[in-house]
């Protein structure tokens, strides 16, 4: 449930924001949203210039356990890539970055 709400949250920001259609500045105005999988929370952060992507950094610090959990499978990242997705938008691929993240691209109507 918490992650239909945190998704359905970055969703009405971006729809309000944008009248209904997307654009480059629409996209990057949204707001960066902590995604939660089973063992992880993601930061997902619009990914200013670089068209519809977002970047996705794993949360530290509080309980997230992320040191015994280890690095996040390509599964789990998907999944909050797949989460965080707009209306309207469809996930296309997701690309590791050095840091532990991902960068997830997106096609928008």
């Amino acid at each position: 449930m918490r992650l239909s709400y945190i998704a359905s949250a970055l969703v009405l920001g971006a729809c309000a924001s944008s009248g209904g259609g997307w654009s480059a500045s629409s996209w990057d105005g949204l707001v960066p949203q902590t995604i939660g999988t089973q063992n992880y929370a993601f930061l997902a952060a619009p990914m200013a210039g670089q068209g519809f992507k977002l970047k996705f950094t794993i949360r530290t610090g509080g309980d997230f356990g992320v040191a015994s959990a280890g690095p996040p499978s390509d599964a789990e990242l998907e999944e909050a890539a797949i989460a965080a997705a707009p209306d309207g938008c469809a996930f296309v691929s997701l690309e590791r970055t050095p840091d532990g993240g991902a960068e997830a691209a997106y096609d928008c109507d």
